[in-house]
C-alpha cells in the first residue's frame, strides 16, 4: 500500500516532520465513501486537547483510493456513536484477526492490505486499498 505518512505508535501519524496524535488531539468529524465507492475518507478536526495547537493543522483527512473494499466487524454489537471517545489506526494484513493490527515497524518489512480503524466502542473498520495519502489543512 502507498501511502505519504507513516505510523508513530498507533493513531500517532508522523507526516514529514508533524507528529499528529489523532488519538488524543483530534475528533473524528466525517466518515464515508464517495458515491462510487472508489475513495474513502476519514477527516479529524482538531480538539481542544492537542497539545501545542498553533502547530498543527486545524484538519487532517486520510483518503483511501484504488481497489477499495470496506469490511466491519460485527456492527450488532456496537450501541454507542462513533465519536465516543477516540479512535485507533494502524494498519493489517492478511494474518491480523479483528483484534490485531500491524504496527509501522511490522508494516515495513511486509506490506500491508489497508487501514484498520477501531473505535472505543468496539466497531472495528478495515479499509482495503491501493494508496493512503494524508492530507493536512
Amino acid at each position: 500500500m502507498k501511502r505519504n505518512f507513516q505510523f508513530d505508535g498507533f493513531s500517532v501519524v508522523r507526516w514529514g516532520d508533524i507528529f499528529i496524535d489523532l488519538h488524543n488531539a483530534y475528533n473524528l468529524e466525517c466518515f464515508g465513501t464517495d458515491l462510487i465507492g472508489g475513495e474513502v475518507n476519514l477527516i479529524f478536526a482538531q480538539n481542544e486537547y492537542a497539545i501545542d495547537p498553533d502547530k498543527l493543522p486545524s484538519k487532517v483527512k486520510l483518503s483511501c483510493t484504488g481497489n477499495v473494499r470496506v469490511a466491519f466487524n460485527n456492527l450488532c454489537e456496537i450501541a454507542a456513536p462513533l465519536d465516543d471517545e477516540g479512535s485507533e489506526i494502524a494498519y493489517f494484513d492478511a494474518e491480523c484477526d479483528w483484534s490485531s493490527f500491524l504496527d509501522e515497524d511490522i508494516a515495513r518489512s511486509q506490506e500491508p492490505l489497508g487501514l484498520h480503524v477501531s473505535f472505543i466502542n468496539g466497531l472495528a473498520v478495515r479499509i482495503f486499498c491501493d494508496e493512503a495519502m494524508l492530507i493536512v489543512q
